[in-house]
């Protein structure tokens, strides 16, 4: 169960930071999987974080693209925030499944 106080916005800059610095979303998925797929708290983080980051994303937040193009992704508006954002999430739902059957 994640924190009352639980900060989605820094954890959504250091996921793009550690995972898709430089590397494909998929290569990104499968160092969360190392994680998540023994660690079901940390998965329930990830989770959290993309969903947050695209309903924020859906609400105007700028700090979204902000997050994302610190990292080795550019996006240029947040409907490209939230489509690398979907895709992000579905590809690691979908390594996950994968590694949990």
């Amino acid at each position: 169960m994640l924190s009352e106080g639980f900060d989605w916005k820094s954890a959504l800059q250091q996921l793009f930071s550690a995972t898709v610095n430089q590397q494909t979303l998929e290569e990104a998925a499968e160092l969360m999987i190392s994680v998540s797929t023994s660690d079901e708290e940390y998965h329930n983080e990830c989770l959290h974080v993309l969903n947050e980051a695209m309903r924020a994303a859906n609400d105007g937040d700028n700090s979204i693209m902000e997050s994302i193009n610190k990292s080795g992704y550019k996006v240029s508006n947040l409907v490209d925030a939230i489509e690398l954002l979907q895709d992000f999430r579905s590809i690691y739902l979908g390594e996950y499944r994968r590694n949990m059957e």
